[in-house]
């Protein structure tokens, strides 16, 4: 990097956020700039894989309720609690009338609405008429038949093909697709919601890539080895500064 240019980059990050790549680059500066353009290329990776595994989830899990409620299940009550049927309302409200065909109004919603779908659930209503709501209803129901390799991919890390255990991968790929998007820094790790005080409050990149190849496993082997073959993020952690 030529010397104007260290200078323009130093200009352009705000001085808590280089402490964060300084202190990770022992104190050498012109390793910390490395580090932060690395740091760019990695989620620029990363981002590119979970394009891939943002639409495979939604369009599995649009198949599992689609095949339990119809293609318009968004119009029927089945079950969402408030934050849900929030967000649902709020991808209805952001599409024209002439575009609300099912179609669009599953690429309308966020992939978080499709992660919280597996979560324990909220509750409906306002008090003194409000109500708790279980996901595990809609799950049995049939939300579990989104991801045809659970069982065999659970059992293969040592785990039970369960909501919560699927939810757990979603959760982790949603943090590291956030974080990335975010521009936040990934040298240090990705830190996951509501674990502060756990004993792995954070998990690295690879976790990260780990669990959503396995989530895209789940849902299709094949898709799977396509993604991992076309992947960049392992040669990008390869080549840390």
């Amino acid at each position: 990097m030529q010397p104007q240019h260290s200078v323009a980059l130093d200009r352009a990050i705000s001085a808590d956020r280089f402490t964060t790549y300084l202190r990770a680059g022992g104190g050498d500066r012109e390793r910390a700039r490395a580090l932060y353009v690395w740091d760019r290329d990695v989620a620029s990776a990363v981002l590119a894989d979970i394009a891939i595994v943002e639409v495979a989830v939604r369009n599995a899990l649009d198949g599992a309720l689609t095949e339990m409620h119809g293609a318009r299940w968004y119009t029927r009550d089945i079950g969402f609690d408030d934050r849900s049927r929030h967000k649902l309302a709020v991808a209805w409200r952001d599409l024209p009338r002439s575009r609300r065909t099912p179609g669009r109004v599953v690429a309308q919603l966020m992939f978080g609405f499709w992660v919280d779908l597996l979560d324990s659930g909220g509750t409906v209503g306002r008090e003194p008429q409000q109500w708790s709501v279980s996901y595990e209803d809609l799950w049995r129901g049939g939300l579990a038949r989104a991801f045809p390799g659970g069982r065999t991919e659970a059992a293969a890390s040592g785990g039970r093909f369960t909501r919560t255990w699927t939810h757990d991968k979603l959760r982790t790929t949603q943090a590291l697709r956030n974080r990335a998007a975010h521009h936040e820094p990934l040298v240090n790790g990705v830190p996951l919601p509501g674990r502060a005080q756990s004993r792995q409050p954070r998990i690295s990149v690879r976790d990260g890539l780990d669990a959503y190849l396995l989530v895209l496993r789940m849902i299709d082997r094949d898709l799977a080895d396509w993604v991992t073959q076309e992947s960049r993020v392992q040669a990008e952690l390869r080549r840390r500064p």
